[in-house]
């Protein structure tokens, strides 16, 4: 069973109504107000999930002109009355906030992740854009960052980093995690953040293991951004991960390490361009050279270990497939077969 998603948008209501149907929404947590004249060009979505005790929102700007400001308050009347006692974590993707939180200027833009105490007071302009925010409990933290104050702190540093990568995918898996993945998701969620705000030896020993397969889709995309690169090393690698190199190669010690893993990722990319219609009119050397191959033999060798059969054998596989698929039909050769003769299977 998936995950459900609570959903709001202000796109059904006239002009004139969707900041104050959207302002209905989200009183709960904020006292708001905002000019007339930006009013008229407010226009936003909301996702919302929980996470066990967590709850993640998603919010996304669907104005037709650049997003407007707003300013939102927590004064201590709405904090007695309501008796929140949560951390509140936003990622601004294309939002900025500016103001004060209790004693602390806050100034954060897109890409930081800023946190507020919803039981201190607050004063901020925000211009509204997309947005991830989890909202957790307070004592789910408390054993791993005391009492010090976080109300208003804007993280820095690559593990600021690390915890943005992982709401991104947070917010792209919730809806498909099922009962049994989610007390899982959360203690992962938590530690994470913790070691964030609160790098202790404990804190980053409970959240090694999300850190590392975090790190590892980071350096996978890097990868796949730069296969074409001849800058394409483990020393760029760790450059741009920040990381040392034993812990690059500790991260693809699966993969029969990274120089194993980038020259299978540009094999696999080759065999794609060869195959494909615009392929067919590259030569196999030129592909070899743009991938970082030492020479076309290189190239040949390394494919056909890898694949069973060489670059040419893979295009004329292509070309058989294409004209045996014309016209929408389908003769009862598939690519499995004609690779299965071509190996002797």
């Amino acid at each position: 069973m998936e995950n459900p998603l609570f959903t709001f948008t202000t796109q059904p209501y006239p002009p004139r109504q969707r900041f104050e149907v959207w302002r209905e929404e989200v009183n709960a947590i904020f006292d708001i107000t905002i000019r007339e004249p930006e009013s008229q060009a407010f226009n936003y979505r909301l996702a919302t999930g929980y996470l066990g005790a967590l709850l993640m929102g998603c919010g996304v700007w669907d104005g037709a002109g650049d997003p407007v400001a707003y300013r939102v308050k927590r004064g201590a009347p709405m904090i007695r009355r309501d008796g929140l006692d949560h951390y509140y974590l936003c990622l601004g993707l294309s939002h900025s906030i500016d103001g004060s939180a209790g004693r602390r200027s806050l100034a954060a833009g897109k890409a930081q992740i800023y946190i507020l105490d919803l039981a201190r007071e607050l004063d901020c302009v925000i211009t509204a854009g997309d947005t991830i925010i989890l909202t957790i409990p307070r004592d789910l933290l408390a054993a791993s960052l005391g009492h010090q104050d976080w109300h208003g702190h804007v993280l820095q540093g690559g593990l600021s980093e690390l915890l943005a990568d992982h709401m991104r995918a947070l917010q792209y898996r919730l809806p498909r995690l099922t009962p049994e993945e989610i007390p899982h998701g959360q203690q992962a969620t938590l530690a994470l953040v913790a070691a964030a705000l609160a790098p202790s030896v404990a804190n980053l020993q409970n959240a090694a293991v999300e850190i590392d397969h975090t790190l590892f889709n980071r350096a996978r995309r890097l990868i796949e951004r730069h296969l074409h690169s001849a800058e394409l090393t483990p020393g760029f690698l760790c450059k741009h991960l920040g990381i040392s190199r034993a812990q690059l190669y500790r991260l693809f010690s699966q993969e029969s390490g990274v120089a194993t893993y980038i020259q299978q990722r540009r094999l696999n990319r080759a065999r794609v361009i060869i195959q494909s219609d615009t392929g067919a009119r590259q030569r196999v050397s030129a592909l070899a050279f743009q991938l970082g191959f030492k020479s076309d033999a290189h190239f040949s060798r390394s494919f056909k270990q890898a694949f069973g059969y060489s670059p040419k054998e893979a295009r004329e596989v292509a070309n058989i497939a294409q004209v045996n698929t014309q016209g929408g039909r389908h003769t009862g050769f598939s690519l499995r077969t004609i690779l299965g003769r071509m190996n002797g299977v």
